[in-house]
């Protein structure tokens, strides 16, 4: 990976992670707004559009840290797969839970086998690993906890 690639990356990377922090707070408060958003068709859309906006701030922050999706071991990384345009979120009427459809690019890193000296001795140089990438879906599951919307579930689509 060159250097502009990983700077790119952990530029990439501190947003998504600053903008899943600040955006959880704007989520909760607006969830504890009084009267009911169901009178007024705006506050209806504003709310849907929040919790859109909540959700996808998760998904940025199970990018930067795919190990919290506990899919499978090797894999390293993920990204979204043309910036998210392809993903499809749905938020149930009640607005308690949503689903999405995440299309991704899965990074993984595999140990080389058997268990031999030359391996031995690229594992003490940082290699031994065969790094791939390949396209994927995600089916999340996502519930709304005190006001605030949580990662339910997260599985791999066939």
């Amino acid at each position: 990976m060159s250097t502009k690639t990983m700077t790119v990356s952990t530029r990439r990377s501190f947003m998504t992670v600053a903008g899943a922090a600040l955006s959880a707070p704007l989520a909760a408060a607006a969830s504890t707004l009084p009267g009911s958003v169901a009178d007024d068709p705006l506050k209806t859309r504003l709310a849907r559009l929040e919790d859109l906006e909540a959700i996808r701030a998760l998904n940025h922050a199970l990018f930067s840290d795919p190990s919290s999706a506990q899919l499978d071991p090797d894999i390293r990384a993920m990204s979204p797969v043309d910036f998210g345009a392809h993903d499809f979120i749905e938020v149930a009427a009640d607005r308690q839970t949503a689903t999405a459809r995440l299309h991704v690019t899965l990074h993984t890193e595999t140990a080389i086998g058997p268990d031999c000296p030359l391996v031995q001795m690229a594992r003490l140089q940082g290699g031994g690993m065969v790094a791939s990438a390949e396209p994927g879906v995600l089916e999340n599951v996502y519930v709304r906890r005190d006001g605030t919307w949580k990662i339910q579930h997260v599985a791999r689509s066939a």
